[in-house]
């Protein structure tokens, strides 16, 4: 059976946290590889943890981190992410697994990758996944950038040309346009902008409005 993006993915950022160790640095500010596989383990086998995440008065999705980080070794943490989650967890039916982990763990595959003091570009992927990519993009931008004041279209490249495919993801007046591998896409709206190889072009004021969306997740 074919390895789903989820999957592979998975597996390739817990083969990354485990060569690079606890302390690699990521892109997520204040967090290592340790705080990253603690994230992911909660995310998906605690939902009281995981509900700190959207509700942050609960305070809990710190403390349970904290908690996995000391309650057991780097290497136990990253196995058990590596596994999958446990109990009732939803995670575990594989099109919630496929729809809910594609991009979380592309992204964060990339936080550990690009985390680091020296420049690290993008991978090379293989068509299949360069396409999975760009339906996620296509498909999730509509909500991520629902603030947006002005007209948003992104434009795939592909081989590093551009190509025909453009999707429009946000309505309204003098657009901007994004332009990127969909992987770059998915980063940039996902808020890791600083890492992101996209360019945008557009008139200086739509573009300091698109610039000053909160896309941080």
């Amino acid at each position: 059976m074919t390895e789903t993006l989820a999957r592979s993915e998975r597996r390739e950022l817990c083969e990354l946290m485990l060569t690079l160790g606890p302390d690699a640095p990521t892109l997520c500010e204040g967090w290592t590889a340790h705080h990253l596989a603690a994230h992911l383990r909660m995310r998906e086998s605690d939902p009281i943890g995981a509900l700190g995440m959207f509700v942050p008065f609960l305070n809990t999705a710190e403390s349970h981190m904290a908690k996995l980080m000391t309650q057991m070794s780097f290497d136990d943490l990253v196995a058990l992410v590596a596994k999958g989650p446990s109990g009732i967890s939803p995670f575990r039916i594989g099109w919630v697994d496929a729809k809910a982990n594609s991009a979380e763990f592309f992204v964060h595959h990339e936080d550990l990758r690009r985390g680091g003091p020296y420049p690290v570009g993008p991978r090379v992927l293989p068509p299949e996944t360069d396409d999975a990519l760009w339906e996620i993009v296509t498909s999730s931008a509509g909500m991520r950038l629902r603030r947006a004041q002005v007209g948003i279209i992104l434009q795939r490249i592909r081989d590093q040309k551009a190509t025909d495919q453009q999707q429009v993801v946000a309505t309204g007046p003098a657009p901007v346009t994004v332009t990127g591998e969909p992987g770059e896409l998915l980063l940039w709206l996902f808020g890791r902008e600083s890492a992101a190889q996209v360019q945008l072009n557009g008139p200086a004021e739509s573009l300091a409005k698109v610039r000053s969306i909160s896309l941080s997740v």
